[in-house]
């Protein structure tokens, strides 16, 4: 089994699902006793230093925050490594080139799910950097051949302020989660054939009974990913 590398702290939240499934996963594929574990390390960022860079615009330094971790994790024993948050891999260019270790892009493993399960259309719901910048989108579209909506207006402010003022902090209300459903039915009525939630936190408020059509977690997917690339044999 190879060791997994995870970036986590971005934000804590999501990081303990990560772990969570990862070993759950791993128990499930080794069979046997029920007891396996993941053989993982994981680095934490403090989240309020990147969320800092990030309302500066220096995703530059954003990059060089996360990939002073990966090689961390590469000092740890890591085999390969992943980034606990989609936001942040806005900045995937320079942490990639600042780190000599494999490494699984978190748009990837949705991305996969998408294409194989037919769809052709599909709603995103992330950040408002998410939505509204190029790292996602364009990766869906130019890799993928995917169509891609996002969420707009009232729906994007609700999902960006509820993720920085609430979920990032592991604060989950009832009243978010309304105003992600009614996110989701907006995407769903605009043509969305399925939504991929774009936020590492997403999954922790929303469940598939919220939505009219199917979702993708990119923390399910890439943890799943991840597993995947652990057991695979060189």
């Amino acid at each position: 089994m190879k060791t997994i590398g995870i970036v986590g702290g971005v934000a804590w939240p999501s990081s303990i699902i990560y772990y969570q499934t990862i070993n759950e996963l791993i128990a499930k594929r080794m069979g046997g006793s029920g007891r396996h574990c993941a053989k993982l390390v994981m680095a934490q960022t403090d989240f309020d230093e990147v969320e800092r860079r990030q309302v500066e615009g220096r995703w530059d330094l954003v990059g060089e925050l996360i990939a002073e971790e990966a090689n961390k994790l590469k000092a740890a024993g890591a085999d390969f490594y992943i980034v606990a948050c989609n936001t942040v891999h806005t900045a995937a260019d320079v942490f990639e080139g600042r780190v000599d270790l494999p490494f699984i892009h978190i748009v990837d493993p949705a991305a996969e799910q998408a294409r194989a399960s037919g769809f052709k259309t599909v709603g995103l719901l992330g950040s408002r950097y998410t939505m509204t910048g190029t790292y996602f989108v364009d990766r869906l579209k130019d890799r993928y051949g995917l169509k891609v909506l996002v969420a707009e207006g009232e729906h994007e402010a609700n999902v960006h302020n509820a993720l920085y003022e609430e979920l990032t902090k592991g604060v989950f209300r009832p009243e978010t989660r309304v105003k992600f459903k009614a996110a989701l039915e907006s995407l769903a009525s605009r043509g969305a054939e399925v939504i991929i939630l774009g936020c590492t936190e997403f999954g922790m408020l929303i469940k598939a009974e919220d939505s009219p059509v199917p979702l993708i977690d990119t923390t399910i997917a890439h943890a799943e990913a991840a597993v995947e690339k652990a057991l695979q044999s060189d």
